[in-house]
């Protein structure tokens, strides 16, 4: 089983953060608990090359169905992931904000907690890299064909580097000085001009964007503790007191700081004692 997060090969760092791989068995008569998924600042493509999961969002009965591979937009409400195998293999492909915009020409604001079926948008190519990944046999070359994909969609993007980009990779790693008249002038625009580039390109408001990215900070460094002081987390992420923190909290994950960290502590990475 794996649960691990890989850097991209050279020639796609200017596109692509991270891959999250997660590979989980799931012994006979275990029943997991779902995975509560909070929103956090990016927009990826996934892909499941050996089982499938449903999701759903918080409280709400319906379950959908993921399709082999996806493309995932921005998250503003937490969703619950189960799987419905008893193996299963994500990697999940986490872009730089914007870059997936970028590659696809979609305005990322048709996405907004959503996702579209990759097939749908690469019908030859993306049902090409599913049916190769569904017989690999190993994570390299799982890894392998997907990276020949993403150097294949970055020889041609439909929309050029802009500066705005930029922007919103700093407001990752600034997630306390989020100044939106700054920002803008470091993007060379207007406030308007800013915000709706934003949306086109991280589907969300500047601000909003920079509240799940502060939030998203928060929620890493609690899973890494789980018995964190929220005074001190809110006071270190800029918040003004703690009760700013819990309304993000209630806002993005259905539950209080400590309330969520209990779900947390009952997903399947931890019943299998991979985190």
């Amino acid at each position: 089983m794996i649960f691990q997060n890989l850097d991209p090969c050279k020639a796609l760092q200017e596109y692509v953060n991270l891959y999250r791989i997660r590979h989980f068995v799931i012994p006979p008569g275990m029943k997991p608990f779902p995975k509560p998924y909070p929103p956090h600042p990016e927009q990826c493509i996934i892909f499941y090359p050996r089982g499938a999961e449903t999701v759903n969002f918080a409280y709400d009965p319906l379950k959908v169905i993921r399709p082999r591979s996806v493309i995932a937009g921005q998250y503003t409400r937490r969703i619950d992931r189960v799987s419905l195998n008893s193996e299963i293999i994500i990697i999940l492909v986490v872009f730089k904000p914007g870059a997936l915009h970028r590659l696809t020409g979609i305005p990322f604001s048709l996405l907004i907690d959503q996702v579209v079926d990759l097939e749908a948008v690469y019908p030859k190519k993306a049902r090409e890299v599913n049916n190769r990944l569904g017989s690999c046999e190993n994570l390299q070359e799982m890894i392998g064909i997907i990276e020949l994909f993403l150097i294949e969609l970055t020889a041609s993007p439909k929309i050029p580097l802009r500066r705005t980009e930029r922007i919103f990779d700093y407001m990752l790693r600034n997630t306390s000085n989020c100044n939106l008249d700054w920002l803008a002038r470091e993007a060379c625009l207007s406030i308007r001009q800013f915000e709706r580039q934003s949306r086109d390109y991280v589907g969300v408001s500047p601000k909003y964007f920079a509240r799940i990215a502060r939030f998203s900070k928060t929620y890493y460094l609690g899973i890494e503790n789980l018995r964190p002081n929220w005074l001190d987390v809110s006071i270190n992420f800029g918040y003004n007191d703690y009760q700013h923190l819990v309304r993000d909290y209630k806002e993005f994950t259905n539950s209080t700081p400590k309330g969520f960290l209990v779900e947390e502590s009952r997903s399947l990475e931890r019943a299998l004692g991979l985190r």
